[in-house]
């Protein structure tokens, strides 16, 4: 008799345990998770947002567009995320990502060497050589650039700390496939 109360006392607790881990499971993804998506889509520039898992890890992926002051953005959506690393999916084109791969030079050295002075002006340089609309501003935490070219942007945050709270920016899948 104690054995079979043994086993339907240890079977109780496992199903309680259970019951308990999806109760908290489905509480994140639909209010935490909710809660954060109805307070970041009414951040500027920013046109939805999801928290993915990636690699078992979860990230907060937002979907940019129209970014006016990508500092005050990443604040704002730094405060919303919590500890959650954030992923910019924007409306970037071809023609930016090689202007941006030209500017990590400067950008890299700028860091390194804590030439923002120049690190600005060379930047500047390379944008407008390209036609592009440059937005760089910076703070204690990071670096903020906006590259623009008509219906087309392309932001990136370099954290200035590697505090890896903005992982590299990505262009929006939805976009991938007519941006030229």
């Amino acid at each position: 008799m104690t054995k079979e109360r043994i086993k339907v006392i240890s079977l109780v607790g496992l199903l309680v345990f259970g019951l308990l881990l999806s109760g908290r499971l489905i509480y994140n993804k639909k209010w935490v998770d909710a809660n954060l998506i109805r307070q970041s889509q009414a951040i500027p520039g920013v046109v939805s947002v999801q928290v993915v898992d990636v690699g078992g890890r979860q990230e907060f992926d937002v979907v940019t567009s129209g970014v006016q002051d990508l500092a005050t953005t990443s604040q704002a959506l730094t405060k919303v995320a919590g500890k959650l690393p954030i992923r910019f999916l924007d409306q970037r084109n071809s023609t930016l990502e090689q202007v941006l791969q030209q500017m990590q030079f400067a950008l890299q050295e700028g860091i390194a060497r804590g030439n923002y002075t120049e690190m600005q002006a060379r930047v500047q340089e390379i944008g407008q050589k390209a036609g592009v609309d440059v937005g760089l501003s910076m703070d204690s935490d990071g670096i903020y650039l906006t590259l623009t070219q008509g219906k087309h942007q392309l932001v990136s945050v370099l954290d200035r700390h590697g505090a890896e709270t903005f992982l590299p920016s990505e262009a929006n899948p939805a976009e991938k496939g007519g941006a030229g």
